[in-house]
């Protein structure tokens, strides 16, 4: 059973890779290995700057 788990755990960190949704786990662990002086945005505010961003320049969005 656990190789099984093991795959689907590995499919679900694939799919949250393709449509963005790791996006703020990706933030928090670069914030901590740069090793920034202030704080982390809470995840509310980093999907809230983010979302602004793309609305702002939306080339990279297909729609």
């Amino acid at each position: 059973m656990a190789p099984v788990i093991e795959v689907l755990k590995e499919v679900r960190r694939f799919a949250r890779g393709i449509v963005g949704s790791d996006a703020y786990d990706k933030y928090l662990a670069h914030h901590h290995v740069t090793g920034c002086a202030h704080e982390p945005l809470s995840e509310r505010e980093f999907w809230r700057m983010r979302y602004a961003e793309q609305d702002r320049d939306p080339r990279g969005r297909c729609c």
